[in-house]
């Protein structure tokens, strides 16, 4: 029931009406942009980042993961340790590696370094250079059809193809393999 004032009127009566007024364009994009902006400096690290002195054995599996061209999630795998743990060592937040892992590591270098070595040389090239590659094998030259193919979105072939960024050495593996394998199956469906 509403509040009545002496003249019998109700109180949202006597206010003042209120007429909503939709904000122009660029007053939506000065929002926006501001509450981007807060959003942005909220999720910003206070202070400069602290360098931490790594272990003889943490930096020794850091340059494991470097030579084999490992991605983290892929490394900690091979190790047979979950990501976190393996994080735990590499960022050095724990004294020192347990020697099972580092023994691991160790083999694993020794089985697979000279097969690393080799990709690295191959895929030492351009991205560009590599996305013309995959072209020709493929026989398409649509970024989108690329990126449907081997799984990624047309937006990183088209950086990939202004060399602005490149996958890593494992990915880069993966994708040449998807394009090796759709380019022997276009050979064969063709009877080339």
């Amino acid at each position: 029931m509403s509040k009545e004032n002496k003249k019998g009127k109700s109180v949202l009566d006597a206010l003042p009406s209120i007429t909503m007024v939709k904000p122009s364009e660029p007053e939506i994009t000065s929002i926006r942009k501001t509450a981007r902006t807060a959003k942005n400096t909220r999720n910003r690290k206070k202070g400069p980042k602290e360098t931490v002195e790594l272990s003889p054995d943490q930096q020794e599996l850091v340059d494991i993961r470097k030579k084999l061209g490992l991605r983290h999630q892929d490394y900690a795998i091979m190790l047979g340790i979950g990501l976190p743990r393996l994080s735990s060592y590499i960022y050095g937040r724990t004294a020192s590696v347990p020697d099972e892992v580092m023994k691991t590591a160790r083999q694993l270098l020794a089985e697979n370094g000279e097969s690393s070595r080799k990709l690295q040389e191959k895929f030492e090239r351009p991205m560009s250079e590599i996305i013309a590659e995959w072209e020709t094998r493929l026989g398409t030259t649509s970024d989108a059809e690329i990126a449907g193919l081997i799984g990624v979105v047309t937006m990183t072939i088209n950086r990939w193809r202004k060399n602005e960024t490149k996958p890593d050495l494992s990915a880069l593996n993966r994708y040449d393999r998807i394009v090796n394998l759709i380019a022997s199956n276009i050979r064969q469906h063709t009877g080339q």
